[in-house]
């Protein structure tokens, strides 16, 4: 979503070339194609100003994090490695970007300076960690694998306050945020099927909102 709740962002493979970024205005109900690159054009990420979208595009090979415009214009690449980095996410000052990267052999949770162009690890334990969400209360959720299970756990943005909210519950998976980062909505097959859940931020009164 944008940040005014205007508009949703999301992939497509309706033109049969692969993920293709659209964006729908939900006054009008019109959407309009982004991005249709070759390759990926995956996990938009909405800059807190409305006026950039990070993106995860693979024009030069492995895929990278890219900045672009509401228009699909790149305006600066943030990640050149040889690894893959996917699923950038904002922080609420928009100064620096969570993304996930395979750079130290597995799937792992790094945070990119803007302003410095500094990259940093932030997960050390477990050999996958994916699907960072960023919060307006400067928590990280992020979804880890436990014993052949997906959980989910928050951090602050330097690693600190590691705190697991899922356990023996199935899989538990994509957490989002509510935009004033009380609540957290996420998918899990905890009742057999996926369904979606929501619980407050330190993990109480988990509950399925979906049938």
């Amino acid at each position: 979503w944008s940040p005014d709740g205007n508009r949703l962002t999301y992939n497509s493979y309706k033109d049969g070339t692969g993920p293709v970024l659209y964006m729908r205005n939900m006054a009008t109900g019109v959407s309009r194609r982004i991005s249709g690159r070759k390759g990926l054009n995956i996990g938009a990420s909405w800059a807190p100003n409305g006026k950039l979208l990070a993106l995860t595009l693979s024009i030069k090979g492995n895929p990278d994090i890219f900045a672009i415009d509401l228009e699909g214009k790149i305006k600066k690449r943030l990640t050149s490695n040889w690894s893959i980095d996917v699923s950038p996410a904002f922080s609420p000052d928009g100064s620096k970007v969570a993304f996930v990267s395979n750079r130290s052999g597995s799937p792992q949770i790094y945070v990119l300076d803007l302003d410095t162009g500094r990259e940093e690890r932030l997960t050390f334990e477990g050999n996958y960690n994916t699907s960072p969400s960023w919060s307006a209360r400067n928590r990280i959720a992020f979804v880890s694998m436990t014993e052949g299970h997906f959980d989910i756990y928050t951090m602050d943005p330097d690693g600190g306050r590691l705190k697991r909210l899922t356990e023996n519950q199935g899989n538990n998976e994509d957490p989002c945020w509510s935009p004033d980062g009380r609540y957290l909505v996420f998918s899990s097959n905890r009742e057999g099927r996926y369904h979606l859940y929501i619980m407050m931020a330190h993990g109480e009164n988990q509950k399925r909102i979906s049938h």
